[in-house]
């Protein structure tokens, strides 16, 4: 068992007195002395790594000793050295064997210290109880003395005296690292918690993207960014600040590649070969960091090296990727505002349309001597392609048109307004025939080529029950015939705007009292059935014979319910215009 420092100076003093050994006093009371500075400095406030240097100079002074190392014990039962003098800093070492219980010279125990070749000659452990918490590692002393019994006694002392607070100190470093982490972690987070009002307060990409790599660029001290987003389908930069990369988006193959390797943060030059990690490379880019939302990998931000050359801690990957997914979100909000947007003018597209489309047709149907008239225009959608008119000639005369325009929407109703305004300046100035010649011409000349309109025009004479008129590549309409049997108005032409020059003839039919004529579009005909089968012309015929004593209103009603029940619950696929003249009779 050691000897007390107390009682050692006890008996150096007795000693004195005895034999007059002035010597020996005087090495305990710089011995103590040593102890007490070495205690004064281990409680004092500087800085930890100050501390444990100080205290091992005052070790290495008192036994004049040139190279020291004090070594800490890790979590992790590595021994990590924090403090040196004499020599270059050496690696930590693995803690192999139980820790002696006392100083001992290299070597004399089971426990594996240091490497052999720094040259310690004596490992002096630090413990508090049975907790190992550090070990002092002394070089040979000067002028080749040994370590006597009195220094390795000093140094139990050193021991028993540092154990305390090294151990206080130490825990006291790591509750000031913790705070410091924290403290940090709180400035992230609020850091985090602004940007994230800024990013999804913006409904500007640019912005978003501006801001994002901004910000990490000052958080991880860099000086050159890429943002590539996309996914595989079309990964691409679209914002680099110190770095430029003018390839374009990357093939699909080669995006999806380097994505496959993204499930962590890593180097480029850790990226598959080819030609994203060539292209990063030749922007000088060192990191790349994966931006996801969920599991869907959208892209990456690679930056360069630190001016520090200082690595990537978690804490760095953990900011980017939050932050990053913040900012994947504002984008995604970004995306749908501008679907919202377009959205809006859609509607407001098709209110104007459907407005343009209401304004075109008749608000009744006319009285016309001897006829009963009956029309009626359901559009599929909000806005249908369909269109029906009566015009007022003169002597009495009745023109009316029925057509189908190609397409849907405002294109449709601003084609179909200049059809109706051109059939109501040119009806009655020339024949049936050259009428819809000219309007074809004019529709061929000032509309694209995927423009056109299926037409029927007629121009009734009640008073001689005579019917002239020209189909342009309309659904042939019906004429009932009150003696029986149905016949089709099939003279015309090929659809209206889409030949140049296009030839339509033209045709005649005379009504006998109770002969019906009846008009529709393609959405009568070709109404599908729940198992895709058309209503065809039979089904049309059927409708209309089931209702051939009717009036015009009644035939229409009865055609509206067939073509209702034939579609069932999946309703229209199509616009159903229908126009019914019906010869009254004497």
């Amino acid at each position: 068992m050691s000897t007390p420092v107390v009682y050692q100076y006890q008996q150096a003093l007795d000693a004195f007195r005895r034999e007059g050994r002035e010597g020996v006093l005087l090495k305990r009371m710089s011995e103590l002395i040593s102890l007490l500075d070495l205690t004064a400095t281990l409680g004092s406030d500087l800085a930890g790594g100050e501390i444990l240097e100080a205290a091992l100079l005052i070790v290495l002074g008192e036994l004049q000793v040139s190279k020291g190392v004090l070594y800490v014990r890790g979590a992790d039962g590595v021994y990590l050295p924090r403090a040196t003098r004499g020599l270059r800093e050496p690696d930590p070492f693995p803690a192999k064997g139980p820790l002696p219980l006392g100083p001992v010279r290299q070597g004399e125990s089971g426990f594996a210290g240091p490497p052999a070749d720094l040259g310690f000659e004596v490992l002096v452990p630090v413990r508090r109880g049975a907790r190992e918490v550090a070990l002092i590692a002394l070089g040979p002393r000067a002028g080749d003395r040994s370590y006597a019994e009195e220094e390795m006694a000093f140094l139990r002392s050193v021991a028993a005296s540092a154990a305390v607070p090294i151990e206080n100190g130490l825990v006291y470093a790591e509750l000031r690292d913790v705070n410091t982490k924290l403290s940090r972690k709180v400035f992230e987070l609020r850091n985090l918690f602004d940007l994230s009002r800024e990013l999804t307060g913006s409904f500007d990409a640019p912005a978003i993207h501006s801001l994002f790599v901004g910000t990490v660029m000052g958080h991880l001290v860099v000086s050159r960014a890429a943002l590539y987003l996309g996914a595989a389908a079309r990964l691409e930069l679209v914002l680099g600040r110190g770095a430029r990369d003018d390839g374009g988006p990357f093939a699909e193959e080669d995006a999806r590649t380097a994505l496959a390797a993204l499930t962590r943060a890593l180097p480029v030059a850790d990226l598959p070969p080819g030609p994203v990690r060539s292209r990063l490379q030749a922007a000088r880019l060192a990191w790349v960091f994966p931006l996801s939302v969920g599991e869907r990998l959208e892209g990456f931000l690679a930056v360069g090296e630190r001016a520090t050359r200082a690595p990537f801690a978690d804490d760095d990957h953990d900011f980017v990727r939050t932050l990053g997914r913040q900012a994947l979100a504002a984008l995604e909000n970004v995306a749908l505002h501008l679907v919202a947007v377009e959205k809006e003018r859609q509607d407001r597209e098709l209110q104007i349309a459907r407005e343009i489309q209401q304004s075109l047709f008749p608000r009744e149907c006319p009285r016309v001597p001897g006829f009963d008239l009956a029309a009626t225009s359901q559009a599929c959608h909000q806005v249908g392609g369909d269109h029906y008119d009566f015009i007022p000639l003169a002597d009495g005369r009745l023109a009316f048109a029925i057509a189908d325009v190609s397409g849907k929407g405002t294109p449709a109703s601003l084609l179909m307004a200049s059809v109706h305004a051109s059939l109501r300046a040119l009806a009655g100035a020339s024949s049936p025939a050259a009428l819809v010649a000219r309007l074809n011409q004019f529709l061929y000349e000032s509309t694209q080529d995927n423009r056109f309109l299926t037409l029927f025009y007629g121009e009734l004479d009640p008073a001689a029950r005579r019917l002239r008129y020209v189909r342009g590549g309309h659904v042939p309409p019906y004429l009932l015939r009150k003696a029986g049997g149905i016949e089709r108005l099939e003279e015309g032409g090929p659809a209206v705007g889409l030949l140049s020059a296009a030839e339509f003839e033209e045709g005649e039919a005379v009504f006998a009292p109770g002969d019906t004529l009846v008009l529709v579009t393609d959405g009568a005909t070709e109404a599908m059935s729940p198992s895709d089968e058309e209503l065809g012309d039979d089904g049309v015929c059927r409708a209309l014979r089931s209702s051939v004593d009717g009036s015009a209103g009644g035939q229409l009603q009865a055609l509206l319910r067939e073509v209702s029940a034939w579609t069932g619950p999946a309703g229209c696929s199509d616009d159903l215009t229908a126009l019914i003249l019906k010869a009254e009779e004497a």
